[in-house]
Formats: structure tokens, sequence, C-alpha cells
């Protein structure tokens, strides 16, 4: 049994025997398509595979069940091309089929949190979502429509406040505190013009800014923790409507993830602060385990796919 978690800069794999005792670990190359495209992300996950097997001294043929969690695995039809392009990479490295399914990345980390049990996970990274599952082993996903129309309490969101913020400041309609000195000393976002050229012309990575924010309300800056305010105002809700779909008020487990969340800072505390507001008896812990052993752990159990 394989699990795979894979992101934009790495990938993380473990390959188990039937009984679950871990025969390999290892890391490849990222394989998040909508970043590196899907033939290069096919090749590093095929390679990821071909590694694994090899460590533990057992043939690819052996694998009789691998679970790819991957961030940018949105549609079904995506998934479906890129397990065909794993296929595809599998036979011109002369390696058998591998019953392969691809799920999204907060799906293995919520499996992870919990060790294969319910509960709710919170994930805010450069986008957001928050996913849940029962005592009964149904999975639910709260959010996560994309930058446009949702990410709440996301590094998108953050970073794009902190940027109006700072845009109010320049025409004199408001404070920015230090978040404009920071803006422009890390990213040269100190005028109008190179502000409206990074965004509109350059495609600036908007949720960079997401740190600075955090560093700045670390040390009190009043703009930056009521940006970091709102955010997890915004987001805590997501968590109280997947405790309520799942009917756990009773005392639901939380985990909160992500690279915003990962690690404790003032951004995590406001959030755990709101979620512990709204539901009293929730605990809120870290997680048992990783995602790489929650797509593990779905592969054990025996998710289909192909």
């Amino acid at each position: 049994m394989l699990g795979v978690d894979g992101g934009g800069t790495k990938s993380l794999g473990l390959l188990a025997d039937g009984a679950g005792t871990v025969l390999a670990r290892g890391r490849g190359n990222g394989s998040n398509q909508n970043v590196i495209g899907i033939d290069i992300a096919a090749q590093n996950l095929a390679e990821l595979i071909a590694d694994l097997a090899k460590t533990a001294a057992r043939p690819v043929a052996d694998i009789g069940s691998a679970v790819l969690g991957l961030a940018g695995a949105g549609s079904e039809r995506d998934r479906q091309a890129l397990t065909d392009a794993i296929h595809a990479r599998f036979r011109i490295m002369g390696l058998p089929a591998v019953p392969i399914a691809v799920v999204s990345d907060g799906r293995i980390a919520l499996e992870g949190a919990f060790n294969g049990g319910p509960g709710v996970v919170a994930v805010a990274g450069t986008g957001s979502v928050v996913m849940g599952k029962s005592p009964a082993g149904g999975t639910i996903s709260i959010g996560g429509w994309g930058r446009v129309i949702g990410d709440e309490g996301s590094g998108y969101s953050i970073g794009l406040e902190a940027i109006k913020a700072v845009a109010r400041e320049i025409d004199g309609r408001g404070e920015a505190g230090g978040l404009r000195a920071s803006l422009s000393s890390r990213f040269g976002l100190g005028t109008r013009e190179k502000i409206i050229a990074a965004v509109y012309r350059e495609n600036f990575d908007i949720p960079s800014i997401a740190p600075a924010v955090i560093d700045a309300a670390e040390s009190s800056d009043a703009a930056a923790l009521e940006i970091l305010t709102r955010a997890a105002a915004a987001l805590a809700p997501q968590v109280v409507a997947a405790v309520d779909r799942l009917g756990m008020r009773g005392g639901a487990g939380v985990v909160l993830l992500g690279g915003l969340l990962d690690h404790e800072s003032v951004y995590s505390r406001l959030l755990e602060s709101e979620v512990r507001k709204a539901l009293p008896a929730a605990h809120v812990h870290p997680p048992m385990n990783g995602p790489a052993h929650g797509a593990l752990l779905l592969a054990m159990a025996g998710m289909k796919g192909d």
C-alpha cells in the first residue's frame, strides 16, 4: 500500500505492507499539475513510486493500492488525466500499472489529522478550505471555492487586504500601520505605480504577503492585527458549519492546518479563539499524523481509483 502527499515543490511518500508496517519513506519533486504541468507532475510521481519500491526491495507490481493526495487535484477530469499520465510514464519506465486513486491534499490531511477517525480540519495556506469526517465515515467540504468566490482567511485574502490597506493609506483615506513600510521593503510595493503594475501586469504572488502581515501582527501592529482578526472571524464560521452538518456539536475534534496555521502564531491563536468561542465543546488539538500517513490510511482502507 502506498500514500503520497504531493505539493508544488515536493512530494512525500510512504510504502507499507498489508499490515500497515512502513517499509519505505521517500521524498520526490513537486506534483501540483497546475504549477508544473501534468507531464512533469506524472513523471515526478512515477519516479517517487518506483524509488519507494526500490528502497523497500519490493516490486512495483506488489503495490495493491496507491492514494495520491495532491495540491491542485481539482476536478474529476483533472484527476483522471493525471492518473492516465502516470500510467503512461510507467509504461515508458517499463513498469506495470498500479491501482491509483488521486484525491485532494485536504482529504489526506483530514485522514491523517485524526488517524482515520472523525473530526474537522481547517486548512489555510494560499487558499482555504474546511473538511470534516463523521463518525460514520462520511466526508464534507466547506469553503474552498477559490479566491474569486471565497477562500476566506487564506493567504490570498490576507495578502489582498494588506495591499488594500496600503492603497488606502497612499490615497489618504486610511492607515496601514507598519504594513506600508513592510510591503515596500520586502516586495517593492511602496508606490501607487508599483502596486498597480505588480497586481495587474506582473501577476504578483499576493499570498506571499501573508507571512509579512503575521510578522507585523506579532509586533502588535494594529492594522495587521485587524486584518488577521477579520480573517479568523471569516474562517471560523466554516468550522462551525462543518461541525453542525456532521452533527458533532457535542465535542468535535478540530485541527488547524496549512502554511498559515501549522505553527503557532498570532493568526492561529486568533482562529483557535474564534472556534472555541463558537464551539465551547470542541477539542482543538495538533494533528495526530501527517497527510502522507493519511493517504496511506486511505490506501489501506481500499480507496478505489482508475
